[in-house]
């Protein structure tokens, strides 16, 4: 995994994580829609530094270690919020 990302993708990894809070299953399709087609880049970036994956259902998600690199942040719902 690498941990370098821009503020842009750090960004976005913390949308994703807060639409999957909410109950939303994000794809490259629908942030496409609400953040334009200059996200794609931005989207994939993050899928081959490994913060996002997809799974079964074509949906986005957090990789493992962008859970465990998300979890202690207060400012995206981490333990310490």
């Amino acid at each position: 995994m690498d941990f370098t990302i821009t503020a842009e993708e750090e960004a976005l990894v913390i949308r994703v994580a807060a639409q999957l809070r909410a109950g939303h299953s994000p794809t490259d399709d629908s942030l496409a829609d609400e953040l334009g087609e200059e996200v794609r880049p931005r989207v994939q970036a993050l899928l081959e530094k490994g913060w996002l994956v997809v799974d079964a259902e074509s949906s986005l998600t957090l990789s493992r270690m962008a859970q465990a690199a998300l979890s202690s942040r207060r400012d995206v719902g981490g333990a310490g919020a």
